[in-house]
């Protein structure tokens, strides 16, 4: 079977893979009906990520069907179609105990390298093996297309933990960094909580206009200040829940300026390297600052929201490939962005 290959000389490769097998009784064999690229594979590629080495199987957003399952496996059977979380959860670790399986001690990224992999391979090819299955997969309702249901596991699930760490309330003002996927999934999971306005930043018109699809309003960084402008609308004062969604110093920063005193800075992008805190000064203002991986816990519950219609994220899906056209799905994910938002795979 064909699969995307990390090789050395920041490049990747299609080649032969053998199918995988399963290993334990809680283990179940998916076939890939569809994944998507990641803009973490991209960072993989460039050493921006530790512990990614040749060989390595990337890709860590899918959705597919099982083929077969352990013995110890109780709440899927062959001919399931399933979404994953982009991680693993053994499901008894204090972490998970805690609600916190991101945090598993025995889990991995699925492609995540030597550090945060932990040998699972990664979901752009044919098969997959999943661990601890009955935790990590979730059932897909027959209204929703593999389209949207390959969002669910990472760029919603994402975009919910961070709405839901910026403890948005009822009536509040939100700002959104960064209208890319996560962003995006960021805008559409703030609307859960009920605040009145949602503001969402950017320079790509294609994201913005996504965006005001969300209901958002919508603040061209290319043309104005976004710190300025979310002051104007708030009387001056700031919002009460600032996302961060990009990984950008610099968005990080507007994220502190415009949000209230007392008000919160949820930060769910992965920045590169480390970045200066102005804790000198920000300490005064009483901001609550939460960041981390998105919980997958909620899963369930975001996939709710699609079978019943509440919500679309078909949208986000600019572009589909065929595996066998993977590297050119890839160059034009890199080299293309600002014609193209989400690009899926399909074996």
């Amino acid at each position: 079977m064909k699969a995307v290959v990390l090789q050395a000389g920041n490049k990747f490769a299609l080649e032969d893979i053998p199918k995988p097998k399963l290993k334990s009784t809680g283990d179940a064999l998916v076939k890939v009906t569809t994944a998507a690229i990641c803009g973490s594979d991209v960072h993989a590629k460039h050493g921006l990520i530790p512990g990614y080495t040749p060989g390595t199987v990337m890709g860590h957003e899918f959705v597919g069907v099982v083929e077969e399952t352990g013995d110890d496996v109780l709440e899927f059977k062959p001919g399931d179609r399933v979404a994953a979380a982009p991680i693993t959860w053994c499901g008894v670790c204090r972490p998970c105990k805690r609600g916190e399986p991101q945090h598993c001690t025995r889990g991995g990224v699925w492609g995540g390298g030597e550090i945060f992999g932990r040998g699972l391979r990664g979901a752009q090819t044919d098969y997959i093996r999943v661990p601890f299955a009955d935790n990590c997969l979730i059932s897909i309702p027959d209204n929703v297309e593999d389209v949207q249901a390959v969002f669910v596991g990472d760029v919603f699930a994402t975009g919910y933990s961070g709405a839901q760490r910026g403890y948005i309330q009822t009536g509040d003002t939100v700002v959104v960094y960064g209208c890319g996927p996560i962003g995006l999934g960021a805008i559409i999971s703030a609307w859960q909580f009920g605040p009145r306005q949602v503001f969402a930043v950017d320079m790509l018109e294609n994201r913005l206009a996504l965006a005001r699809l969300y209901g958002a309003t919508t603040i061209d960084a290319k043309s104005e200040s976004a710190v300025e402008k979310v002051r104007q609308a708030t009387e001056g004062e700031g919002v009460d829940v600032a996302i961060e969604a990009i990984g950008s110093p610099d968005a990080f920063m507007q994220a502190l300026r415009s949000v209230r005193r007392g008000g919160s800075v949820s930060v769910v992008g992965l920045f590169p390297g480390p970045i200066e805190f102005p804790l000198h000064e920000m300490g005064f203002y009483g901001v609550r600052i939460s960041m981390g991986l998105g919980n997958p816990s909620c899963m369930s519950q975001l996939m709710g929201l699609l079978e019943s219609g509440r919500v679309d994220l078909s949208a986000m899906a600019t572009h589909i490939f065929h595996l066998d056209d993977a590297l050119e799905a890839y160059d034009l994910f890199e080299n293309q962005k600002g014609k193209c938002l989400k690009v899926l795979i399909k074996p």
